[in-house]
């Protein structure tokens, strides 16, 4: 910890401080429940937080192992504080505190930071720290590099002039951005270039960071060891290091260290806000767009069952169209062969009925067979594209939810790919049930049964018709059992008004009888077309309760996971935007203190 009296903090600045820290605990809790893709980021925040406490302006060295970072601290120092060497042989930390007199024996925390003291370090309040090296045969030195980058408050990027711009130090470059540092470029090791051989280096660096980078930073051309040796040797300044030291004492002169730090933690903390707020608004669009896939396969089914409607209304029509022709026919039967001169003739009663069965039964059956087998064929088509269509929207949503798992807590897409599975699962049941055949023959059983009944009936119905016929003018007697019988009364009564009132008489009771005969048809038609209503009513309303049990089994629980998904993220949104209003006021506040 450093001695705070060394550094005194106005109160004001020392309260907004502690808001600051309040405020990245706030926001690193936030993101533990992120999943674990935030993991790192809200450890540097609590790093961040910690060095807050310790309020030191931290100007970090980040280089290649070889570029000469060790060199380069102590030729800033003027002064031979750290260790140097060609080879990486520690994955130590060196931090290097301002202090009024140099401390050589280094104080060491953990296992990876060993603390130095100099009063060059350019300011009270500011630290150097030289960085294990980026491309390091160690992997540690590596990572321990990548980690303390989110902490600088300047980053001084050193580059070799004989191995300039590694593919390393690019990444390490785009990571400073990213997180909003400020940074100037140390092109170190020139005394081993010419001068024209420099100013190609040079010119290479600033064409690849602004090709590659779109940065354009301030760029010093230096050789540490030139400088170091000239410090020693109490010489005059060389090297260029004295460019990079005025450089520092302008930006600390810009307000003081202390201020600066607390507003480069800040904008640390707003890149990392910025970033989560974008995932969350991305989370949600994303969600969004699943949940209008999700809502066009809901259209398709009310609108498949809409069509279902369409169908039928046709179906009917063209079973009404049936009936009434087989009406017409039938009324036309009974006025053709109960006419007054066919009943003065001789009946053929097998012949009759024959005859009945061809012209008024038989076409009906076949038109009824063909219109309700058409209506059949129609659902079953078009079912089973429909249910095709399910299948491959679902597995474009599911092919969708893999590409965007990288993104989404591991529990959440686990349940939502579950769903999608289940409701493939289902989809996939049902175009089977259309695709073998056995669906279509239960709906054709369904209607062969009416269609028999249909038989029956007619003939039935139209049995006492051709009795009535044949006993008027036969003999009287028994007639095809007890049912028949009811019918030889009619013609009784046609026989005895001849008899008894003469013409006018018969007259009445001949047209009584044909009234009534052709009324008793056409209730028994009505009553069989009926019948097919229901029938395809029924059929109607299986398709569509099928289609709602799809939507409820299937399409309310992706609804609702969806929804529990929409929900979070608008919260998380929320939330990170309050917390990007909370640094603002932070951000004025200590520019104003």
């Amino acid at each position: 910890m450093v001695d705070t009296t060394t550094n005194p903090l106005e109160s004001t600045l020392a309260a907004l401080r502690e808001s600051q820290i309040d405020l990245l605990g706030d926001i690193a809790g936030s993101l533990t429940e992120m999943g674990e893709v935030a993991q790192d980021d809200r450890k540097r925040l609590l790093e961040v937080a910690k060095d807050l406490r310790e309020m030191f302006f931290l100007v970090a060295i980040i280089g290649e192992f070889n570029a000469g970072k060790s060199t380069f601290v102590n030729a800033m120092l003027g002064d031979e504080l750290l260790p140097m060497g060609i080879t990486p042989t520690t994955e130590m930390i060196e931090l290097v505190r301002y202090n009024d007199s140099p401390n050589r024996k280094p104080q060491t925390e953990g296992d990876s930071l060993r603390i130095w003291a100099h009063p060059n370090t350019g300011a009270e309040g500011v630290a150097i720290v030289d960085t294990p090296g980026t491309g390091s045969v160690f992997r540690r030195h590596e990572d321990t590099a990548k980690d303390f980058l989110h902490r600088s408050d300047l980053v001084i990027f050193l580059l070799s002039a004989k191995k300039a711009f590694a593919e390393t130090e690019r990444i390490y470059l785009e990571m400073a951005k990213n997180y909003g540092k400020k940074i100037i470029l140390v092109v170190n090791q020139v005394d081993l270039l010419e001068p024209d051989e420099q100013k190609q280096v040079r010119r290479f660096i600033e064409e690849q960071i602004n090709e590659l980078l779109g940065m354009r930073p301030l760029i010093f051309m230096t050789s540490a060891r030139q400088a170091l040796q000239a410090a020693k040797s109490l010489k005059p300044a060389a090297g260029g290091i004295d460019a990079v030291q005025a450089h520092l004492r302008g930006v600390f002169a810009e307000a003081p260290p202390a201020k600066q730090k607390l507003i480069n933690q800040l904008d640390t903390a707003d890149k990392i806000i910025s970033k989560y707020l974008d995932d969350a608004k991305t989370h949600a669009d994303t969600i969004q767009a699943d949940t209008s896939k999700v809502k066009e396969v809901q259209q398709e089914l009310q609108e498949q069952s809409l069509g279902l409607d369409a169908q039928l209304t046709e179906a009917r029509a063209e079973v009404d169209k049936v009936f009434v022709g087989m009406k017409q026919r039938g009324i036309n039967f009974i006025d053709t062969h109960l006419s007054m001169r066919k009943l003065l003739g001789s009946v053929n009663r097998e012949k009759l009925q024959a005859e009945f069965q061809d012209v008024v039964i038989g076409r009906a059956a076949r038109d009824i067979t063909e219109a309700t087998n058409g209506y059949i064929n129609a659902v079953i088509d078009q079912s089973r594209m429909y249910w095709r269509s399910v299948i491959d929207r679902l597995n474009r949503l599911r092919d969708l939810l893999d590409q965007e798992v990288s993104g989404l807590d591991s529990n959440i897409y686990a349940e939502q790919r579950e769903g999608l599975e289940e409701a493939i699962r289902i989809a996939e049941a049902e175009l089977r049930t259309y695709s073998s055949g056995r669906l279509v023959d239960d709906m054709r059983q369904e209607f062969e049964v009416n269609m028999n009944g249909f038989r029956t009936n007619a003939l039935v119905g139209t049995g006492g018709l051709v009795i009535a016929l044949a006993a008027s003018v036969g003999t009287p007697g028994p007639l095809l059992g007890a049912g028949a019988a009811a019918f030889a009364l009619p013609a009784f009564l046609i026989a005895a008004p001849f008899a008894a009132y003469g013409g006018f008489r018969a007259i009445q009771h001949y047209r009584k009888i044909t009234n009534d005969l052709k009324k008793d048809y056409e209730q028994r038609v009505d009553r069989l077309m009926d019948a097919y209503h229901t029938a395809l009513d029924d059929l109607t309303r299986k398709e569509r309760a099928r289609l709602a049990q799809y939507g409820n089994q299937v399409l309310t629980p992706v609804f609702s996971r969806l929804e529990v998904l929409t929900k979070r993220y608008e919260q998380q949104q929320l939330k990170l935007s309050d917390y990007s209003r909370r640094i603002d006021t932070l951000r004025k506040g200590i520019k104003d203190s």
